[in-house]
């Protein structure tokens, strides 16, 4: 959407000119995390405009409060006043009477003729060049859009889906704190701390079974037991977030959500986990969702998970968890891998996760700098574990016993079971891992 920031669901057509309108949190997300993967690759401004572009549409539009506790909603729909798209499309004749002597100029960017490109009517694209053009020519444009923009939100807007969605929320946490870390946008992380304490405060019921998340939540009305795919993303932001913040409450969130997921989703018999839990009683057989579709399977998701938390708390316990969820999908179908994808990742950083172990004191600068050099380097198997001196990691930690250098800041890079000599400078913590 280039006025209003944000991806569509999908594509209508064979030249990705005519997308289905639906806008949903989950697409969002992922292409928020895959932005800042290519960018941190590639450097290209391009990725960076379109990030910051759908986080502001997401804080626009996608709050479930504009003012007081919030997480996010879950789509809006493709059509208003009975029509598909209406509210996003545009004439020829709009354009010139909004634009004025700047609708030649915008026009020629925008891919807009006098008889449409879509049924009649103009969607806006700049498929002919996938390049950004100069900052005077990036700044005419934005003015442009921003005119056409206040005029589109005259209109009669596409229904929004209110849902808050544990399991989407989580997505999208993960995918704001770590691009609210490589992009310097401190704003972004807090919404995504934000949207994590909406869901412990406002998705978490405690009874008889312990503490548990539920799946859904609208109008101040929960609905639903969680499902497999609630603990393994929400966990999976928890550790986003201690990564980027360095509270180890999250850490130790994770941890909890994880131990929930194995004592009522696990499959004591096939491994694996089951989508529903073993007290949910509204089901008539459990499913083992195990191939990613539009969203990562859960199995997928907790093996990611269970493979981060072997690394950051060196409790071998994890490492065999994530192994026998493993060999238990992928022994049964080897072929289907291809539909694996997020289980591949998760045994990708069994085999070669990276941890940076950051020792510094409190208000520390330089802990910030280390922070910021470690994501920068764009490492997807790299974990980020901070400590205060005085205290220590646990004795199966491949960091426990590691101390400061002279009190300084001071960052050990752990590959496996091993950790290299102690680091106290930005410029050899980023040699260190641009040899890795």
């Amino acid at each position: 959407d280039h006025l209003g920031g944000g991806f569509a669901r999908y594509s209508t057509d064979e030249v990705w000119l005519a997308p289905h309108f639906e806008k949903m949190l989950y697409d969002n997300a992922q292409l928020i995390d895959l932005m800042t993967d290519v960018w941190l690759e590639t450097q290209n401004p391009l990725y960076a405009q379109r990030t910051r572009e759908t986080v502001d549409w997401l804080m626009r539009e996608m709050r479930s409060a504009d003012e007081g506790p919030f997480a996010f909603t879950s789509a809006l729909d493709a059509d208003s006043e009975g029509e598909e798209g209406r509210f996003y499309v545009w004439s020829e004749d709009e354009i010139d009477e909004i634009l004025g002597p700047e609708a030649p100029f915008f026009k020629e960017a925008y891919d807009v003729s006098p008889g449409g490109n879509w049924e009649g009517k103009v969607i806006l694209n700049r498929s002919h060049d996938l390049r950004l053009g100069n900052g005077e020519t990036e700044a005419r444009l934005k003015e442009a859009r921003e005119k056409l923009l206040a005029v589109r939100g005259g209109r009669i807007r596409p229904e929004r889906d209110d849902k808050v969605l544990a399991d989407w929320n989580g997505l999208m946490i993960a995918a704001l704190a770590r691009a609210g870390m490589v992009f310097g946008q401190p704003s972004w992380i807090d919404a995504a701390k934000a949207a994590f304490g909406f869901v412990l405060e406002f998705m978490t019921e405690t009874g008889s079974a312990g503490e548990r998340l539920r799946h859904s939540w609208c109008s101040g009305r929960l609905q639903h037991p969680a499902v497999l795919d609630d603990y393994a993303n929400m966990a999976l932001a928890a550790l986003a977030l201690h990564g980027v913040t360095g509270d180890p409450e999250y850490l130790a969130r994770a941890e909890r959500w994880t131990g929930t997921a194995d004592a009522h989703y696990w499959d004591g018999d096939g491994g694996g986990y089951f989508l529903s839990a073993d007290d949910t009683d509204d089901v008539i057989a459990r499913s083992k969702p195990v191939h990613d579709n539009a969203v990562p399977s859960g199995n997928g998701v907790m093996a990611q998970v269970l493979a981060r938390l072997f690394y950051l708390t060196g409790d071998s316990a994890y490492r065999d968890r994530a192994e026998a969820l493993i060999r238990a999908i992928t022994g049964k179908e080897p072929g289907a891998m291809v539909h694996q994808p997020t289980l591949l990742g998760a045994f990708e950083i069994l085999e070669s996760g990276v941890q940076a172990v950051i020792i510094a004191a409190e208000g520390d600068p330089a802990e910030d700098g280390f922070r910021h050099a470690v994501y920068a380097a764009g490492l997807t198997n790299l974990m980020v574990n901070r400590l205060r001196p005085g205290h220590d990691l646990p004795p199966r930690h491949p960091a426990h016993g590691k101390e400061q250098v002279d009190g300084k800041a001071t960052v050990y890079v752990c590959r496996g079971p091993v950790c290299g000599l102690p680091l106290t400078g930005i410029d050899a913590l980023r040699e260190e891992l641009a040899r890795l």
